[in-house]
C-alpha cells in the first residue's frame, strides 16, 4: 500500500512539468489534493481488505488521473508573461513608423542635400588653397608637434611658428622662382625671331635641306598652288575690262613660271632626267599661256559686238583646265626630279620659308604665349587679387589646420553617418598618400630640377631659373620626367650650336644621374609602400590637369587613391554581410 502510494505521487509531477509552471500557492493546493486522494485510496484499500477484494491497480489509475486533472485545471488558470507576450508580438507583427515621421526625414533629407549644393557653391572657390593647406599641414605636422614640445603646448604659438617656417620655405622662394622664371621666358621669346633665324640655318645644313634660290622655288610652288583656278564667267558686258586683265596676268604668271624652270635648270645641280622634264614644263606652260591670250581675243570679239556664246564660253573654260592640269603636272615633275624626289623636294620647300612667312609665324608664336606668361609677372587687377586673396586663404588655413585640427576631423567624423573605422582609413590613405605625392613626387622633382639645372649651367644654357622651373615640373608627369627638357637641351647643343661633345655629356648626365636620381628618392621616402600603377598615375595626372589646372598634377593621384580605398571598403561590406547571411543559415 506504501509503495502505490509513493507511484502515485511520483507519477503527478510530470503532468505538472507537462504544462507552464505554477505559482507557490497553486503547488500547495495541488499538493494537498494529492495527499486526499491518496488518504481515500488507503482507505477504501483497507474496508475492501476486510469485507472483500479490490483491484489495486484500478485504485492507482483513478488516483493518477485524479491528480493530471487537477493539474491541467490549476496551469489553464497561468496568464502568459507580459514581457514575453509584448516580445512575441513585436517580432510577428512588427511596427512601421509612422507617416509624419517618414516625412519629417524625407525633407530632413532634401533640405541636406539642398544646402549641401549651395555650401559646394560656396566652398568650390577656396578648393585650390584648402587642398594645399591641407598637404602643407601633412607634410609639416611633425615639425609642429616638435614646437609644441618646445614651447611646452603651447599650441597658438606652435601653430604661428610652423605657419611661418611653411612661408619662409615653400611659399616665398616658389613665387620668387615663379616670376623670374616668366622673365626669362618672356626675353627669351623677345629674342626668338633672329636666334631662330640662326638655329634653322644650322638645322637645314646639317639635315641637307639647303634649296638654292629657295625664293624662285617657292615662287614657282605658288603659281602652280594658283594655276588650276577657273576664270570667273562674264554675265553682263561691262564686266569686260576686270574679265580681260585676269586672263592677261595669268598669261604673265605662266610666262614667269616658265622662265624660272628655264633659270632654274641651268643654275641649280640635279639629274640629268630633269633636262627633258623641264623642257617639257616650259612648252606645256607657255602652251597654257597662249591658250589664255586665245580665249581673251574670242571673248573681246564677242563683247563687242554685244553677245556672249555660252557654249564658246564652255569650250574655253574645258580647254583652260585642262592646260592648267598639263602646265602643273609637267612643273611639279621636273621640281620632283630636280629636287631629289616628291618627299625631298616637300620637305625643302618646308624648311626654307620666305622670311616674311618665318617672321609672321615667330611673330604669331610670341603673340599667343607671350601673355600668358607676362600676366604672371605684371598682372594687375583681376588676377593678382586672386592670387592674393588665394595665397591669404592659404596661409590662415594652415594656421587653423595646425591648431585644431584634431577638434575638426572629430566633429566631421561625429557628424557624418559612415562607420568610424572607415572614416579612420580614408584618413590613412590621404595620410599616405599625402606624404607620398608630396615627399617622394615633389622632392624628387626638386632635386632633379636642382641636378639638370646645373648640367645646363656648365653647358653655357643663359635662362637657368627658366630651366629648373620646366625640369622640375616635368619630372612630376609620370613617363615624360626631366627627359622632356634635358633631351631637347641636348639636341640644341648637338644639332643647332654644333658642340656635340657637351650634347654628349649632357645626355650622359641626364640619363645616368637626373632621371635615375628619381627611383632612389622615391624608394627611400617610400620604403615599400604601395604606389599606384604607372599607367593610372599618368591618366590620373593628366585627366587632374584637365579638370583642376596645375593643382591636379597633386589632386589626380589622391583621387584615384580615394576611389580604390572606398572600393576596398564597400568590398569588405559586401563580405561581411555575406558572412553573416552564411552564419545565420547555419
Amino acid at each position: 500500500m506504501t509503495r502505490r502510494r509513493n507511484r502515485s505521487k511520483q507519477a503527478a509531477p510530470p503532468a505538472n512539468r507537462s504544462a507552464d509552471t505554477p505559482s507557490t500557492g497553486e503547488s500547495r493546493e495541488t499538493t494537498e489534493r494529492e495527499t486526499d486522494v491518496d488518504a481515500a485510496t488507503a482507505t477504501g484499500a483497507e474496508s475492501a481488505g476486510g469485507g472483500g477484494t479490490i483491484d489495486g491497480t484500478a485504485i492507482e489509475g483513478r488516483a493518477i488521473d485524479s491528480a493530471a486533472r487537477s493539474a491541467k485545471e490549476s496551469t489553464a488558470e497561468v496568464p502568459l508573461d507580459p514581457v514575453l507576450k509584448e516580445t512575441l508580438k513585436r517580432a510577428l507583427f512588427p511596427q512601421l513608423p509612422s507617416l509624419s515621421r517618414i516625412m519629417s526625414v524625407v525633407m530632413l533629407v532634401i533640405g541636406i542635400l539642398a544646402v549641401g549644393v549651395l555650401f559646394y557653391q560656396v566652398m568650390v572657390g577656396f578648393f585650390v588653397p584648402l587642398f594645399l593647406a591641407a598637404l602643407l599641414v601633412v607634410i609639416f605636422r611633425p615639425v609642429y608637434q616638435w614646437l609644441l614640445l618646445k614651447t611646452k603646448r603651447r599650441k597658438r604659438l606652435s601653430a604661428g611658428l610652423t605657419t611661418s617656417l611653411v612661408l619662409l620655405i615653400v611659399l616665398m622662394p616658389l613665387l620668387m622662382l615663379i616670376s623670374i622664371a616668366t622673365t626669362q621666358f618672356t626675353v627669351l621669346l623677345s629674342r626668338m625671331n633672329g636666334s631662330a633665324s640662326v638655329a634653322l640655318d644650322r638645322v637645314r645644313g646639317q639635315l641637307g635641306l639647303d634649296l638654292p634660290h629657295a625664293e624662285h622655288f617657292r615662287e614657282l610652288d605658288r603659281i602652280v598652288d594658283t594655276m588650276g583656278v577657273a576664270a570667273p564667267a562674264i554675265t553682263e558686258p561691262q564686266s569686260y575690262q576686270a574679265q580681260k586683265f585676269d586672263f592677261a596676268a595669268k598669261a604673265e604668271e605662266l610666262d614667269k613660271a616658265a622662265a624660272i624652270v628655264e633659270y632654274l635648270q641651268e643654275d641649280v645641280a640635279g639629274s640629268m632626267s630633269a633636262t627633258e622634264a623641264a623642257e617639257a614644263a616650259i612648252a606645256n606652260t607657255r602652251e597654257f599661256a597662249e591658250a589664255l591670250r586665245a580665249a581673251d581675243r574670242k571673248q573681246t570679239d564677242e563683247v563687242s559686238v554685244g553677245k556672249l556664246n555660252p557654249l564658246l564660253r564652255l569650250n574655253v573654260s574645258e580647254q583652260f583646265e585642262q592646260n592648267a592640269v598639263f602646265a602643273a603636272a609637267s612643273i611639279r615633275t621636273w621640281m620632283h626630279l630636280k629636287l631629289g624626289g616628291a618627299l625631298q623636294s616637300q620637305l625643302k620647300l618646308l624648311a626654307n620659308p620666305d622670311k616674311a612667312d618665318f617672321s609672321r609665324l615667330i611673330r604669331g608664336a610670341r603673340e599667343s604665349l607671350q601673355p600668358r606668361f607676362v600676366r604672371l609677372t605684371s598682372a594687375t587687377g583681376s588676377v593678382l587679387a586672386q592670387i592674393v586673396f588665394g595665397l591669404v586663404i592659404l596661409v590662415i588655413s594652415v594656421y587653423f589646420f595646425l591648431l585644431d585640427g584634431p577638434r575638426m576631423i572629430a566633429t566631421l567624423m561625429r557628424l557624418s553617418p559612415m562607420d568610424d573605422a572607415y572614416e579612420h582609413q580614408l584618413l590613412m590613405e590621404f595620410d599616405r598618400t599625402s606624404r607620398a605625392v608630396v615627399l617622394a613626387s615633389v622632392a624628387s622633382a626638386i632635386v632633379q630640377g636642382i641636378l639638370a639645372t646645373l648640367g645646363f649651367w656648365i653647358c653655357g644654357f643663359e635662362q637657368i631659373v627658366l630651366l629648373l622651373f620646366l625640369t622640375s615640373l616635368m619630372a612630376l608627369v609620370p613617363f615624360l620626367g626631366a627627359a622632356s627638357v634635358w633631351v631637347p637641351c641636348a639636341l640644341w647643343l648637338g644639332v643647332v650650336d654644333q658642340r656635340w661633345l657637351a650634347a654628349v655629356l649632357l645626355a650622359i648626365w641626364g640619363a645616368g644621374v637626373v632621371s635615375s636620381i628619381d627611383n632612389v628618392i622615391k624608394v627611400y621616402v617610400l620604403q615599400g609602400r604601395s604606389q599606384l600603377h604607372p599607367l593610372f598615375a599618368l591618366l590620373s595626372v593628366i585627366g587632374g590637369v584637365s579638370v583642376f589646372g596645375p593643382i591636379g598634377i597633386l589632386v589626380g593621384p589622391m583621387v584615384v587613391v580615394f576611389l580604390q580605398t572606398l572600393l576596398e571598403i564597400l568590398n569588405h561590406e559586401i563580405r561581411n554581410e555575406d558572412e553573416y547571411m552564411e552564419a545565420e543559415e547555419t
